[in-house]
């Protein structure tokens, strides 16, 4: 059966789009894990950095709802005191959740210096970086491809039915029986 070029061009096409698909797979699985093993190598360094302190709070934490009737209170910073990795007692402002008494101990984190910080960054929020990178780079390169394979089809589908349409005029009139 011969093939029109529209037909052979629509298969080099495909196999195209299906290679660029694979790349794109290959690139985003490359780059989710370099984005991981960046991402370990940051917590790994947050886990040596970073040592939890307990801070004994100076006052009790404000009661004030987040509006009227609420019964959810907003974090406070609060007056506490702590002691670092290194021995030095500190004293600063300390965000807490909850109605906290003056003189309980609450955990939180600090530096090499006694600077209080977040607590470090987890695997698993190395994996989580790494997954929605990957999965953005496939997102982003596939919705891409697919909206490239539809106008390809949509132009080999007009440029089809202008082929169509022209042989028409040839043949249709010797198949319906009506000669012009």
């Amino acid at each position: 059966m011969p093939r029109r070029r529209t037909d052979r061009l629509e298969d080099a096409l495909a196999w195209l789009v299906v290679s660029l698909a694979l790349f794109t797979l290959v690139i985003a699985v490359v780059s989710g894990s370099a984005v991981h093993g960046r991402e370990m190598d940051r917590v790994e360094q947050e886990r040596g950095d970073r040592t939890p302190v307990r801070a004994v709070l100076l006052q009790t934490a404000p009661k004030v709802p987040l509006s009227e009737g609420s019964v959810v209170l907003p974090p406070a910073r609060v007056p506490a005191t702590w002691t670092g990795a290194n021995g030095v007692e500190h004293t600063g402002l300390i965000t807490v959740r909850g109605m906290l008494h003056a003189g309980t101990s609450v955990r939180t984190w600090a530096d090499p210096h006694g600077a209080l910080v977040g607590p470090p960054a987890s695997a698993a929020s190395a994996s989580i970086a790494a997954i929605t990178v990957a999965a953005g780079i496939l997102g982003a390169g596939w919705g891409l491809l697919a909206g490239l394979w539809a106008g390809v089809r949509r132009w080999i589908a007009a440029r089809n039915a202008a082929g169509w349409a022209r042989e028409w005029v040839r043949v249709g009139p010797e198949w319906t029986g009506r000669f012009r």
